[in-house]
């Protein structure tokens, strides 16, 4: 099979993932957003949605465009560099894909899936050895991932049969299958914590792999070297018989006749010792055959005892934390039956001395009495007296009183006047709102962005230019907006407005419901737009 063909059948036999995982890779571009300090805004994972849904067209020119135009305003977003290494993978650009993915693993060395995607390039370039190195380094991220562990697995597997092929001198290509690697199609970072449900211990599953390739390798090669003698014994003897043949033709006399007899004699039996030598050696490398495969069962039994003495350290472990589990309740138990006891006792006490105080309450409750009667004649004198001075008080109060009323009444006046000036600022405020509302609509993006006030607060620290450029882009780009504001709410505070409302925000390619807050600031006879933030 042609290199070009291999390379094909490696990559493109894997086209069919694209479309099952496009709308994960849209969900995902948030996550390695939060991951890596992206903004992942909704005009983004749009972005992302489109350039998926040409790829899953088969359009991998257009969303290689898509992906470098949206690139050119997140260079460092990893998903999106992901992504532009398997459209150049699907375009047969491999030298430029296997550029993409080693860039990543320098700037994100803790991502597996680029370094498993490198290695499914190299392979696919026949170079084997940077195909393992690029899956150690995947491994060593995330020792339990399956399938680098599996496509691991394939390239050792290769390694030992181009051994096997070099020793018999054939060729690499002739009859001998390629590994098929996986190509991943997301990028999920290290989202198990070095876990894979399906693997009791991929770590030892990676060594006994290793270990298992390496001792077929070697196999090969003792069995390589017996055929190799085998085939030169062979060669000689042939070598031998035809020299043996030319000098008996050539014999003209019974003598001549008689040294060639003998040296047919010879020929046979130094080709019957050959023979045996090769056997001898065939019956040798068996021999070590077995033994490597009884010190595999050897290994393979102790690897299982030492599991099975795992288990029982862990069952052990759990027997004893139960135990300790039981004496820490009966430790509780007693502990609790402690403290009913004491509070029963402080009861007690607390029931005494409340009888104590009950018995000096009363007493204290007569001598209350008798000094409340004294009182009472001192206190009718001082009631008299009292109310003299009450009558006096009382004409000075509604005095008083007078006045307050006169001066709220003044200030009522002032309140209604300044609520009345209040409704219209809300009026012109709506206005505004409304207004910007329509401007948006009517994609008129030079009245859009005449509502902003020159201190706007643009989002993530942009400049106004570069906030300007991106929102008249991002107007001008929909073939049709219509922006609807409802259930609006106005409170004011001097010359600053919040207004709270419902936005109905619909595209041709998007639709969205969301309460939205914009805080407005009067700037002479102008209420312009200072904030934006979503929710209420």
């Amino acid at each position: 099979m042609a290199p070009e063909s291999q390379e094909q059948t490696s990559i493109h036999g894997l086209r069919g993932l694209i479309s099952k995982t496009a709308h994960k890779t849209a969900v995902l571009s948030s996550l390695v957003a939060a991951l890596f300090g992206v903004p992942a805004t909704l005009a983004h994972a749009s972005e992302m949605s489109d350039i998926n849904k040409l790829m899953r067209a088969g359009q991998y020119a257009d969303a290689l465009t898509k992906t470098d135009a949206v690139l050119a305003k997140h260079p460092r977003d990893a998903q999106l560099r992901f992504t532009k290494g398997l459209i150049l993978a699907e375009q047969n650009r491999s030298a430029e894909a296997i550029a993409v993915f080693s860039k990543l693993t320098e700037d994100f060395p803790d991502l597996p899936e680029p370094y498993n995607n490198l290695a499914v390039l190299y392979a696919a370039d026949g170079q084997y050895d940077k195909a393992r190195a690029a899956l150690d380094m995947a491994m060593r991220t995330n020792p339990t991932y399956a399938t680098a562990l599996e496509n691991l697995g394939d390239v050792y597997a290769k390694l030992a049969s181009q051994a096997y092929d070099k020793a018999l001198q054939i060729d690499p290509g002739a009859n001998v299958p390629q590994p098929k690697l996986t190509l991943l199609r997301s990028l999920n970072g290290n989202t198990t914590g070095g876990t894979v449900p399906r693997l009791a211990s991929a770590a030892s599953a990676q060594r006994d792999a290793k270990a298992k390739a390496e001792a077929a390798a070697a196999e090969q090669q003792e069995r390589n070297r017996a055929l190799a003698a085998e085939k030169l014994a062979q060669q000689a003897a042939a070598d031998k018989a035809e020299a043996e043949k030319t000098a008996i033709s050539k014999a003209t006399s019974e003598k001549e006749k008689a040294a060639a007899d003998k040296a047919a004699a010879e020929k046979a039996a130094a080709d019957k010792a050959a023979a045996d030598k090769a056997a001898a050696e065939k019956a040798a490398a068996d021999r070590a055959a077995a033994e490597r495969a009884k010190a595999e069962k050897a290994r393979a039994e102790q690897l299982a005892a030492e599991q099975a003495r795992a288990q029982k350290a862990a069952a052990d472990k759990a027997a004893a934390e139960q135990k300790q589990k039981e004496l820490q309740a009966q430790k509780d138990k007693e502990q609790a039956d402690k403290l009913a006891r004491e509070q029963a006792a402080r009861a007690e006490k607390d029931k005494a001395a409340q009888a104590a105080a009950e018995k000096a309450q009363a007493e204290k409750l007569a001598a209350a009495e008798k000094a409340k009667a004294e009182k009472l004649a001192a206190a009718e004198k001082a009631k008299a007296e009292k109310l003299a001075a009450a009558e006096k008080a009382k004409a000075e109060k509604l005095a008083a009183a007078e006045k307050a009323r006169a001066d709220k009444a003044r200030a009522d006046k002032e309140k209604a006047k300044a609520e009345a000036s209040a409704e219209q600022d809300k009026a012109v405020v709506l206005a505004a709102l409304n207004g910007w509302a329509k401007a948006w609509s009517d994609k008129d993006v030079r009245s859009y962005l005449g509502h902003y006030a020159s201190d706007f607060e643009t989002p993530r620290g942009a400049s106004r230019k570069e906030w300007a450029e991106e929102r008249r882009a991002r107007i001008e780009d929909k073939g049709r907006i219509s922006v609807k504001v409802s259930n609006a709410t106005v409170s004011i505070n001097g010359n600053i407005a919040t207004v709270r409302y419902r936005q109905i925000y619909n595209s041709d390619r998007l639709t969205v419901d969301s309460r939205k807050t914009l805080i407005f600031v009067k700037q002479g006879n102008r209420w312009l737009i200072k904030q934006e933030r979503s929710g209420g």
